[in-house]
């Protein structure tokens, strides 16, 4: 009887910890409430190169992102990595930006902000091919369903590319 006692009280001690649920505990994505998703910058350009039309990258990661463009992206935490491409531009001074984002369920929309010079502004006078990398802090893509809008919360029906997942 000593030897089963300890035995018991660890069978107790064990069953008590595993029906403790006092601890947070993560709800699925469809039951959290809809919230603001934080958005960081992490490259920007016009390069002389880049696709003529519109598009979208979506990667779980850095390193998939890196793969998919054959160019080194650094991390910046776990989330969703997107590339925005803007497509051709006849001149410089054009510029685009992920203004944020926001989750609501399963579904993810991105604020795209695209810019242009102003009228009497002295730009170059080239072809740019303006895109923006971001990351959305605290999101896995999987799963998700992604819309890109403009400013004025007009749906921007350009192709989104998934990638590394």
């Amino acid at each position: 009887m000593v030897r089963l006692g300890p035995i018991l009280l660890l069978f107790l001690l064990s069953a008590c910890s595993a029906a403790d649920d006092s601890g947070p505990s993560e709800a699925p994505p469809e039951a959290r409430e809809p919230r603001d998703l934080r958005v960081d910058r992490l490259a920007a350009g016009a390069p002389g190169e880049g696709p003529q039309r519109p598009r979208v990258v979506v990667a779980p990661s850095a390193e998939a992102l890196s793969e998919e463009l054959g160019a080194e992206i650094q991390g910046s935490g776990k989330g969703t990595y997107i590339v925005v491409y803007s497509g051709e531009r006849p001149t410089g001074g054009y510029s685009v930006n992920v203004a944020g984002a926001r989750i609501e369920g399963d579904r993810v929309t991105v604020r795209v902000s695209l810019k242009g010079p102003p009228s009497d502004a002295i730009v170059t006078q080239v072809l740019t091919y303006p895109y923006v990398i971001s990351v959305l802090h605290g999101l896995a893509p999987e799963d998700k369903t992604f819309t890109f809008v403009d400013g004025s919360g007009g749906k921007l029906d350009w192709p989104v590319r998934r990638v590394g997942g």
